[in-house]
Protein backbone atom coordinates (compact mmCIF):
# COMPACT_ATOMS: atom_id res chain seq x y z
CA UNK A 1 0.00 0.00 0.00
CA UNK A 2 2.93 2.37 0.63
CA UNK A 3 4.55 3.75 -2.53
CA UNK A 4 8.03 5.29 -2.42
CA UNK A 5 9.40 8.18 -4.45
CA UNK A 6 12.76 9.96 -4.32
CA UNK A 7 12.88 13.51 -5.65
CA UNK A 8 15.99 15.68 -6.13
CA UNK A 9 15.55 19.14 -4.65
CA UNK A 10 18.10 21.78 -5.59
CA UNK A 11 16.56 24.51 -3.42
CA UNK A 12 16.70 22.63 -0.13
CA UNK A 13 19.02 24.54 2.23
CA UNK A 14 22.53 23.15 2.66
CA UNK A 15 21.67 22.27 6.25
CA UNK A 16 18.86 20.01 5.02
CA UNK A 17 20.41 17.24 2.97
CA UNK A 18 17.24 15.17 2.97
CA UNK A 19 13.61 15.42 4.02
CA UNK A 20 11.10 12.58 4.40
CA UNK A 21 7.39 13.25 3.93
CA UNK A 22 4.52 10.84 4.53
CA UNK A 23 1.46 11.82 2.47
CA UNK A 24 -1.92 10.35 3.47
CA UNK A 25 -5.14 11.29 1.72
CA UNK A 26 -8.79 10.43 1.11
CA UNK A 27 -9.53 8.19 4.06
CA UNK A 28 -13.30 8.86 3.81
CA UNK A 29 -13.81 7.46 7.29
CA UNK A 30 -17.49 6.72 7.80
CA UNK A 31 -17.49 4.67 11.01
CA UNK A 32 -15.57 4.05 14.22
CA UNK A 33 -14.27 0.75 12.82
CA UNK A 34 -13.86 1.87 9.20
CA UNK A 35 -11.32 -0.01 7.07
CA UNK A 36 -9.31 3.19 6.50
CA UNK A 37 -8.73 3.37 10.25
CA UNK A 38 -7.43 -0.20 10.12
CA UNK A 39 -5.02 0.90 7.38
CA UNK A 40 -3.82 3.76 9.59
CA UNK A 41 -3.30 1.31 12.46
CA UNK A 42 -0.70 -0.41 10.28
CA UNK A 43 1.28 2.85 10.12
CA UNK A 44 1.57 3.26 13.90
CA UNK A 45 5.21 3.81 14.88
CA UNK A 46 6.26 4.88 11.37
CA UNK A 47 8.88 7.64 11.51
CA UNK A 48 9.07 10.56 9.09
CA UNK A 49 10.00 14.24 9.09
CA UNK A 50 6.66 15.66 7.92
CA UNK A 51 3.21 14.08 7.97
CA UNK A 52 0.70 15.58 5.54
CA UNK A 53 -2.97 14.55 5.60
CA UNK A 54 -4.29 15.92 2.32
CA UNK A 55 -8.03 16.00 2.95
CA UNK A 56 -11.25 14.01 2.58
CA UNK A 57 -10.42 12.46 5.91
CA UNK A 58 -13.97 11.86 7.16
CA UNK A 59 -17.55 11.48 5.98
CA UNK A 60 -18.89 12.92 9.24
CA UNK A 61 -17.30 15.21 11.81
CA UNK A 62 -18.03 12.64 14.53
CA UNK A 63 -15.10 10.54 13.23
CA UNK A 64 -12.49 13.32 13.31
CA UNK A 65 -11.11 12.17 16.67
CA UNK A 66 -10.70 8.61 15.35
CA UNK A 67 -8.52 9.91 12.53
CA UNK A 68 -6.55 12.27 14.76
CA UNK A 69 -5.83 9.49 17.23
CA UNK A 70 -4.39 7.26 14.48
CA UNK A 71 -2.36 10.00 12.83
CA UNK A 72 -0.83 10.88 16.21
CA UNK A 73 0.68 7.39 16.37
CA UNK A 74 2.90 8.27 13.40
CA UNK A 75 6.14 9.86 14.59
CA UNK A 76 6.62 13.05 12.57
CA UNK A 77 9.75 14.91 13.70
CA UNK A 78 8.73 18.31 12.28
CA UNK A 79 5.01 17.97 12.84
CA UNK A 80 1.76 16.66 11.40
CA UNK A 81 -0.46 18.87 9.24
CA UNK A 82 -3.81 18.56 7.50
CA UNK A 83 -5.89 20.35 4.88
CA UNK A 84 -9.62 19.89 4.23
CA UNK A 85 -11.19 18.19 1.24
CA UNK A 86 -14.64 18.58 -0.25
CA UNK A 87 -16.02 15.58 1.67
CA UNK A 88 -14.76 17.00 4.95
CA UNK A 89 -16.62 20.27 4.37
CA UNK A 90 -19.78 19.07 2.69
CA UNK A 91 -21.66 15.76 2.62
CA UNK A 92 -24.88 13.86 2.96
CA UNK A 93 -26.92 14.63 6.09
CA UNK A 94 -25.90 12.34 8.93
CA UNK A 95 -29.15 12.64 10.89
CA UNK A 96 -32.83 13.52 10.42
CA UNK A 97 -33.21 16.15 7.70
CA UNK A 98 -35.76 17.55 5.27
CA UNK A 99 -36.14 15.50 2.09
CA UNK A 100 -34.97 18.46 0.02
CA UNK A 101 -31.69 18.79 1.96
CA UNK A 102 -29.17 16.88 -0.14
CA UNK A 103 -26.01 18.11 1.61
CA UNK A 104 -25.00 19.47 4.97
CA UNK A 105 -22.07 21.69 5.81
CA UNK A 106 -19.70 20.58 8.53
CA UNK A 107 -18.27 22.53 11.46
CA UNK A 108 -14.68 22.82 10.30
CA UNK A 109 -13.55 24.81 13.39
CA UNK A 110 -14.81 21.98 15.61
CA UNK A 111 -13.08 19.43 13.38
CA UNK A 112 -9.84 21.43 13.50
CA UNK A 113 -10.05 21.38 17.30
CA UNK A 114 -10.58 17.63 17.16
CA UNK A 115 -7.38 17.16 15.18
CA UNK A 116 -5.46 19.70 17.27
CA UNK A 117 -6.27 17.68 20.40
CA UNK A 118 -4.05 14.98 18.89
CA UNK A 119 -1.30 17.33 17.74
CA UNK A 120 -2.43 17.68 14.11
CA UNK A 121 -2.34 21.28 12.82
CA UNK A 122 -4.82 22.28 10.13
CA UNK A 123 -3.62 24.71 7.46
CA UNK A 124 -6.51 26.41 5.69
CA UNK A 125 -5.28 29.27 3.51
CA UNK A 126 -2.26 29.93 5.68
CA UNK A 127 1.40 29.08 5.96
CA UNK A 128 3.84 28.06 8.65
CA UNK A 129 7.62 28.21 8.83
CA UNK A 130 9.60 25.24 10.06
CA UNK A 131 13.11 25.27 11.46
CA UNK A 132 15.26 22.35 10.33
CA UNK A 133 18.87 22.21 11.52
CA UNK A 134 18.79 25.99 11.81
CA UNK A 135 17.43 26.46 8.27
CA UNK A 136 13.92 27.63 7.38
CA UNK A 137 11.32 25.85 5.25
CA UNK A 138 7.77 26.97 4.49
CA UNK A 139 4.62 24.86 4.43
CA UNK A 140 1.52 26.37 2.82
CA UNK A 141 -1.93 24.77 3.08
CA UNK A 142 -5.18 25.23 1.14
CA UNK A 143 -8.39 23.24 1.11
CA UNK A 144 -10.46 21.98 -1.80
CA UNK A 145 -11.06 24.36 -4.69
CA UNK A 146 -14.60 23.11 -5.45
CA UNK A 147 -16.12 24.11 -2.08
CA UNK A 148 -14.47 27.50 -1.61
CA UNK A 149 -11.65 26.47 0.73
CA UNK A 150 -8.79 27.58 -1.52
CA UNK A 151 -7.65 31.21 -1.34
CA UNK A 152 -4.14 31.35 -2.74
CA UNK A 153 -3.73 35.08 -2.06
CA UNK A 154 -4.46 34.56 1.64
CA UNK A 155 -2.41 31.36 1.82
CA UNK A 156 0.71 32.96 0.34
CA UNK A 157 0.44 36.23 2.25
CA UNK A 158 3.79 36.66 3.97
CA UNK A 159 5.42 33.70 2.23
CA UNK A 160 9.07 34.41 1.38
CA UNK A 161 9.93 33.14 -2.14
CA UNK A 162 13.55 32.69 -1.07
CA UNK A 163 12.65 29.80 1.26
CA UNK A 164 11.99 26.24 0.09
CA UNK A 165 8.19 26.02 -0.09
CA UNK A 166 5.90 22.99 0.09
CA UNK A 167 2.22 23.38 -0.76
CA UNK A 168 -0.37 20.96 0.63
CA UNK A 169 -3.54 21.23 -1.46
CA UNK A 170 -6.34 18.68 -1.44
CA UNK A 171 -7.12 19.03 -5.13
CA UNK A 172 -4.33 18.85 -7.75
CA UNK A 173 -6.18 21.55 -9.71
CA UNK A 174 -4.36 23.98 -7.42
CA UNK A 175 -1.04 23.09 -9.06
CA UNK A 176 -2.38 24.48 -12.34
CA UNK A 177 -3.48 27.77 -10.76
CA UNK A 178 -0.36 28.93 -8.93
CA UNK A 179 0.57 31.62 -11.43
CA UNK A 180 3.99 33.07 -10.66
CA UNK A 181 4.01 31.96 -7.03
CA UNK A 182 7.21 30.11 -6.19
CA UNK A 183 6.42 26.59 -5.03
CA UNK A 184 9.01 23.83 -4.90
CA UNK A 185 6.62 20.92 -4.34
CA UNK A 186 2.85 20.42 -4.27
CA UNK A 187 1.23 17.51 -2.40
CA UNK A 188 -2.36 16.51 -3.17
CA UNK A 189 -4.95 13.76 -3.15
CA UNK A 190 -8.59 13.86 -4.29
CA UNK A 191 -8.34 11.80 -7.50
CA UNK A 192 -8.34 8.31 -5.90
CA UNK A 193 -6.19 7.43 -8.92
CA UNK A 194 -9.52 7.34 -10.73
CA UNK A 195 -10.87 4.73 -8.25
CA UNK A 196 -12.27 2.79 -11.23
CA UNK A 197 -9.99 2.64 -14.28
CA UNK A 198 -11.10 0.60 -17.26
CA UNK A 199 -8.61 -1.20 -19.53
CA UNK A 200 -7.75 0.90 -22.62
CA UNK A 201 -10.10 3.71 -21.47
CA UNK A 202 -8.48 4.63 -18.16
CA UNK A 203 -10.11 6.35 -15.15
CA UNK A 204 -13.83 7.04 -15.43
CA UNK A 205 -13.29 10.38 -13.67
CA UNK A 206 -10.72 12.23 -11.61
CA UNK A 207 -13.18 14.93 -10.50
CA UNK A 208 -10.77 17.70 -11.47
CA UNK A 209 -11.13 20.74 -13.73
CA UNK A 210 -7.63 20.28 -15.14
CA UNK A 211 -6.27 17.01 -16.45
CA UNK A 212 -3.15 16.03 -14.52
CA UNK A 213 -0.44 14.14 -16.43
CA UNK A 214 -1.24 11.00 -14.42
CA UNK A 215 -4.15 9.91 -12.20
CA UNK A 216 -1.76 9.72 -9.23
CA UNK A 217 1.93 9.53 -8.47
CA UNK A 218 4.91 11.81 -9.10
CA UNK A 219 4.48 14.17 -12.03
CA UNK A 220 5.28 17.70 -13.19
CA UNK A 221 2.83 20.53 -13.87
CA UNK A 222 4.22 23.63 -15.56
CA UNK A 223 7.73 22.72 -14.46
CA UNK A 224 6.87 22.13 -10.81
CA UNK A 225 6.80 18.70 -9.13
CA UNK A 226 3.40 17.46 -8.01
CA UNK A 227 2.80 14.32 -5.96
CA UNK A 228 -0.78 13.02 -5.90
CA UNK A 229 -1.75 10.22 -3.55
CA UNK A 230 -4.36 7.75 -4.81
CA UNK A 231 -5.71 7.79 -1.26
CA UNK A 232 -6.73 5.07 1.15
CA UNK A 233 -10.54 4.95 1.04
CA UNK A 234 -13.30 5.19 -1.54
CA UNK A 235 -16.16 7.57 -2.31
CA UNK A 236 -19.51 6.64 -3.80
CA UNK A 237 -19.26 2.95 -4.58
CA UNK A 238 -16.94 1.12 -2.13
CA UNK A 239 -14.88 -0.39 -4.96
CA UNK A 240 -11.49 0.22 -6.56
CA UNK A 241 -10.54 -1.25 -9.91
CA UNK A 242 -7.08 -0.78 -11.48
CA UNK A 243 -6.55 2.10 -9.03
CA UNK A 244 -4.93 0.65 -5.91
CA UNK A 245 -5.01 2.58 -2.65
CA UNK A 246 -1.77 4.08 -1.42
CA UNK A 247 0.11 6.09 1.16
CA UNK A 248 3.07 8.02 -0.25
CA UNK A 249 6.52 7.90 1.32
CA UNK A 250 8.41 10.75 -0.36
CA UNK A 251 12.13 11.31 0.13
CA UNK A 252 13.54 14.69 -0.92
CA UNK A 253 17.31 14.71 -1.46
CA UNK A 254 19.27 17.91 -1.83
CA UNK A 255 21.37 18.18 -4.96
CA UNK A 256 24.07 20.74 -5.69
CA UNK A 257 23.62 22.19 -9.17
CA UNK A 258 26.83 24.18 -9.23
Amino acid sequence: MTVHYTLPAARLPAAVQSLKILLISDLHVGGHSHRSLTALDCLAGTTTDLLIAAGDLVESERYTADVGERLARIEARLGAFAVWGNHDALGKPQGPAHSWLRHETRSLPAMEAGLAAHGIQTLTNRSIRLSVNGARLQLVGVGDTHVGLCDLDAAFDGVDPEFFTILAAHNPDTAFELGKRRVDLTLSGHTHGGQIALPLYGPLTLRTRHRPPRPSGLMYVRGRPLVVSAGVGTAGVPVRFNAPADVVDLHLRRVDTR
